[in-house]
């Protein structure tokens, strides 16, 4: 199953349908026990960096989706969400 991370933004629909158009398995979720499960994550983003990273944090998403992408598993960042993955932006 691929989780498409839900931080309150982001193309998210886009992504599921076109999953669902390739018959891939995948759910739509901020939820930590849901990433743990995915064999795949999928990090949309839509906005700014400040804007993605906050809610991130809000929901207590950054350390889980650290760990996911530490254990080696498939992890697709998809425009912001690529650049998530870095310390800081001159965004915000």
């Amino acid at each position: 199953m691929i989780a498409i991370i839900d931080y309150g933004a982001g193309n998210l629909k886009s992504v599921k349908n076109a999953l669902d158009y390739l018959k891939v398995d995948s759910k739509i979720t901020n939820k930590t026990e849901d990433m743990q499960k995915a064999g795949r994550l999928i990090l949309p983003g839509d906005g700014s960096f400040g804007y993605m990273m906050e809610n991130l944090e809000k929901r207590r998403l950054v350390g889980p989706i650290k760990d996911f992408i530490n254990s080696g598993k498939p992890f697709l960042g998809i425009c912001l969400g690529l650049q998530g993955l870095f310390e800081e932006s001159e965004e915000s």
